[in-house]
This record gives C-alpha cells, structure tokens and sequence, in this order.
C-alpha cells in the first residue's frame, strides 16, 4: 500500500484531488460531511413519501421501476420499495457484460422472496467492447461506460414503458452519493462520455442502438449531472436516489437483506460492496495507480464519518489492499481487445464541461 499521509478522523489520503487538511489534520471533505444537514428520518423524506402517495394510486401493472445490479445497494432499494413501502415494483437490470455470478444469484433470490418481475438489458457486446476500448485508449478508465450507459438504457427503457402503459413511471435508484461519490475523480457527466465515444466514431453507433432513444441521450447530454434529474412532469422520467431520503445504515441494511431476501454477499468481501461486478478488480486497479486509491476507500472514509466503521478497522482493511497488478487485469483487457500498452495511463478523467 502507498505510503501517504492521511485524515486524522478518516482514512482519505493527501493524494484526493483538491482535498485540504486543517490545522488538526482533519480533511475537508470531514469537514463538508460536517456542515451537510442531519440524516433523512427513518420513515422517509417528504419527497419519499410523495413518491409512494402518487405511485400507489396507479393502476399500471408496476408502480415504481428499480435498477437491480445484485449489490446491496440495489438490493435494498428494491426491498424498500415492496416492502416497507409496499409498491408494485419492476426490476431492471443493466447488464454491462461483466455481471459476476454472485450478482445473478442475487437477482434470482430477490424476485423470487419480494415477488417482483426482472427485465434484464444488455447492450450489443460489441457496441459495450467498442465504448470500453475508447475509454481505456484516451482517458484510461472505463467505469463512466458503465455509469453512462446504465443510467441511458433504463432511462430509455421506462420511457418506452410509460408509453405503452400510459402511466409515469418513477425510478428508484439506489446510488449513495455519500459512500460513493468521488467528485476530482470521475465524471457523471453524460456529455464528457459523449465527447469520448465522438472522438472515437462511435456516436452514430450508439444512437442506432435498439435500446437507445435518443431524446433520452439528448436530455442527458444537457444535465450536468443525471442523477440529479427533476421529479417534475416536464423531465422524460421521475427520479429518486433512495439514500438521500432514508436512513442508509449501511450494516443494517445487509443483515435484514440476508435475513428477509435471500441476498448474499461473498465471503472475502467483507464491504459487501461492487462484487456484482466482474471487470471491478481491473477498476481498482486502474485507480490505485493512478491516485493511490480506490471506491473502496472513499466508502470506508463514509462508514467512519457516519460512525458505522472504526477508523482502525478502515485502516486495517487498506493494508489488506494491493497496488499491484492483478490476475484478473490481463484477461479483462483480452477480453475488449487491449493490451496494456494501449491504455492511456496518464489520462484526464475528469475533464471540464465543453
């Protein structure tokens, strides 16, 4: 693990983009955490409740819409959905090429215990292999694919949806900005991927795909953000992060998924976090090298400031980290027809809106 000097109430290391430290050592996104307002209450925001007051009185064959990955996350959301709040749910899955078997378990365990229908969407592969390589050749990573497409395809897909059943179809996700967000890091921007996939010749590809519509791309081309898209009647779809409305304790929430849904998470991952996701080791690989941390990083500085993790325990789980190259690194490259040579290690990942 690299040597680095560390937040004294987290684990965020001086290498974070733009993070300062004050005279106590404590770092600024410590003191941000500080500053936000308190939790969203235990039955739910104001805008949670609204959601499930409108949904409920449809009379569609699904009430809400749940991206399903198979991680906890996800899984919560959707049990959330069904059972506390008691909705007719439909799950979607994007299946970005490198679904982990631990993730298709999952999904068959929770449509089965919360009794809910599963439409899984998965892009050409050769469109997905084509998006990856052109990551990987300029910027040098490959996660904005995956974050971009997902949030296009399903937005795409319940549009569709809300025209044939006539009804608004609000979507539930399940993305925490507070154990998951790396701003300096990575883009959400839909345009920055945009730019990518242009300079690469494979805009009019994407476009032509069946499970693109275009309008879609074009509202997300111009938000800055799309997981901040508005609940109004004016944007194509209603949009809720569920951890911004409920109180997301972490730990807790795996315990009632294992004991009420059938999730499991595997044994050596002790996060319970990203193993939905095969191609994940080459991510974090990609980002240790580049910054000398990972997402799991920034979830364990999350646990720590929320009190739902030790800092020593934080700590002890980075030294179980590696920096090195790992096995699965070689045949995820082999696997979109790279070779390490052809990746951009020296990339801007997070560029400035154009």
């Amino acid at each position: 693990m690299r040597d680095t000097t560390r937040c004294s109430r987290c684990v965020l290391p001086a290498t974070y983009p733009g993070i300062t430290f004050d005279d106590r050592g404590v770092c600024s996104a410590c003191t941000s955490h500080d500053r936000q307002a308190s939790p969203a209450p235990t039955g739910g925001s104001k805008a949670l409740l609204e959601l499930v007051s409108r949904s409920s009185s449809s009379s569609a064959p699904y009430q809400v819409v749940v991206p399903l990955s198979g991680g906890k996350d996800s899984a919560y959301a959707l049990y959330a959905m069904r059972r506390i709040y008691g909705l007719r749910t439909l799950a979607v899955n994007f299946d970005n090429g490198f679904r982990s078997r631990p993730a298709e378990d999952n999904l068959h365990a929770l449509v089965t215990s919360l009794e809910t229908d599963l439409v899984s969407l998965k892009p050409d592969w050769g469109l997905m292999r084509a998006l990856y390589a052109a990551f990987l050749r300029d910027p040098g990573e490959f996660c904005t694919v995956c974050n971009a497409m997902g949030y296009l395809v399903i937005m795409s897909f319940v549009v569709a949806e809300q025209q044939r059943l006539n009804a608004r179809l609000p979507i539930v996700g399940a993305w925490s900005k507070q154990l998951e967000a790396m701003p300096g890091v990575y883009s959400f921007d839909v345009r920055y991927f945009h730019d990518v996939i242009a300079a690469a010749g494979l805009s009019d590809r994407l476009r032509r795909s069946a499970l693109v519509n275009e309008q879609c791309l074009d509202t997300l081309l111009n938000a800055p953000d799309p997981r901040q898209l508005a609940l109004g009647e004016s944007a194509p779809v209603s949009y809720l992060l569920l951890p911004d409305h409920l109180d997301w304790n972490y730990r807790a929430i795996g315990e009632t998924l294992r004991r009420e849904a059938g999730w499991r998470a595997p044994a050596d991952s002790e996060n319970e976090t990203h193993f939905d996701c095969t191609a994940y080791p080459a991510a974090k690989y990609l980002e240790r090298r580049k910054y000398g941390f990972s997402q799991s990083t920034i979830t364990y500085c999350a646990l720590v400031r929320s009190g739902q993790m030790t800092r020593n325990h934080a700590l002890a789980m980075l030294d179980r980290e590696s920096i090195a190259e790992p096995a699965e690194f070689e045949p995820f490259l082999n696997s979109i027809g790279l070779t390490p040579a052809e990746v951009n290690w020296n990339g801007r990942w997070h560029p400035q809106r154009r």
